[in-house]
């Protein structure tokens, strides 16, 4: 027996207002680039045609491949806590071993780059410390990778741990400096770098170390990447060239005495990082002065 469908009929329970209204915001933004800015529908093309050929080089999903287009726009900690990004980043792995602190992040006998000592403390908006925070810590190596994405022979976790603060909420690691880089798979695609260029951005990303901290006082976790500061990269960040606000850029120090290399126990130059993060907890005031200095 077949059932005949009245082709007019929505059942109004499905109807989500929300995605109305977002879809016709969208609609709204588009036409208002074409009367505005001169949007013409070979734009929308090229940008479809060239997304979709990243994603068959890479593999990633679309979505995924469009972030570079909607990244900036979704990051959060406004009100002058430490600023973090709405959206999870696609190099996280779960499940890396627990180091101590100060510890030092899993990595071969022979892992290339410059020795590096991060440090600092997490911190709620009244400048207390947040004891037993948990920092979800990785980082690429000194080629651009991520341990556990790729097929090359490198351990599933190098370069990935994850510490707890201690009572005064501090942190330590040491690990290697990373690098900017670039992903091979994206820039071999035809007219990415082109296209990259015709933005004022470059193929490179500047070099970061991503972090999550997990505390039962926090309001949401935090998640986000940490910068260099004076990195020249970051103005043409590939993903963002506002990705990467000062408020996210930590101090670093080069130190090339002898004594003190051998003191930590290095044979080459190192360096040092320091980052505080200030969260906002449930007892939290909404708004602090940024950088506010800890009580």
């Amino acid at each position: 027996m077949t059932t005949t469908t009245d082709p007019s009929y929505v059942d109004p329970a499905l109807i989500n207002p929300r995605a109305v209204r977002l879809v016709e915001a969208f609609k709204n933004a588009l036409a208002r680039l074409r009367d505005e800015d001169g949007l013409t529908f070979d734009d929308l093309n090229a940008v479809a045609d060239l997304l979709q050929r990243i994603q068959t080089a890479t593999g990633a999903p679309l979505a995924l491949v469009a972030m570079p287009l909607y990244s900036e726009l979704f990051q959060g900690g406004q009100d002058g806590y430490t600023p973090s990004e709405d959206v999870d980043s696609p190099t996280y792995i779960p499940g890396s071993p627990r180091i101590d602190n100060p510890g030092t992040l899993p990595m071969r006998p022979d892992e290339p780059g410059t020795p590096l000592i991060a440090s600092g403390r997490v911190l709620d908006g009244h400048g207390r410390p947040l004891e037993g925070a948990k920092l979800d810590i990785y980082h690429a190596a000194d080629n651009g990778n991520y341990s556990g994405l790729y097929d090359d022979g490198v351990l599933r976790y190098n370069l990935r741990g994850h510490l707890f603060t201690d009572s005064d909420g501090r942190y330590a690691f040491t690990t290697i400096t990373p690098v900017a880089y670039a992903d091979p798979h994206i820039t071999a695609v035809d007219g990415v770098a082109e296209a990259v260029a015709a933005l004022g951005r470059s193929l490179y990303r500047p070099a970061h170390i991503h972090y999550e901290v997990h505390h039962p006082d926090l309001i949401t976790p935090w998640r986000g990447e940490i910068y260099f500061k004076g990195d020249p990269v970051i103005p043409v960040d590939f993903v963002g060239g506002t990705l990467a606000p000062p408020a996210l850029q930590a101090d670093t120090v080069l130190h090339e005495d002898p004594e003190d290399i051998a003191q930590h126990g290095f044979q080459s130059p190192y360096r040092t990082m320091e980052f505080d993060f200030i969260l906002k907890t449930r007892t939290s005031p909404d708004t602090i002065t940024p950088k506010a200095t800890p009580a």
